[in-house]
């Protein structure tokens, strides 16, 4: 189960570690019943302890991102480390997410 937490009606989930093919289908699940089951419609993905991020991983966020926006959900992102935002920037999906620098601003932005 994803660690998180709901701040005035929105889920904020913490990734931890490695968000590669090992655990990227269970991160994707994971959010997938956060949307499905529980009705949430707000997420925000902390990453601050993401230290890296494969293709996989990339999948679970653009799968997160389009079963929100077919539910007129909001998915936003916070706190991505500098080596993981450049692997964003290089496959061009920085302007696909609303990325923020710390949850603070992220929450406030909803």
């Amino acid at each position: 189960m994803l660690k998180n937490k709901i701040v005035d009606g929105k889920v904020v989930v913490y990734l931890v570690g490695r968000l590669d093919v090992s655990v990227a289908n269970e991160v994707e699940e994971g959010l997938a019943d956060l949307i499905d089951n529980s009705g949430h419609r707000k997420i925000l993905l902390n990453m601050e302890a993401v230290d890296y991020m494969s293709s996989s991983g990339f999948r679970a966020c653009i799968s997160t991102l389009r079963k929100l926006n077919s539910k007129d959900g909001v998915l936003k992102i916070c706190n991505i480390k500098p080596s993981v935002k450049r692997i964003f920037d290089v496959i061009e999906l920085t302007s696909l997410f609303d990325i923020y620098e710390n949850e603070e601003a992220a929450l406030a932005a909803f």
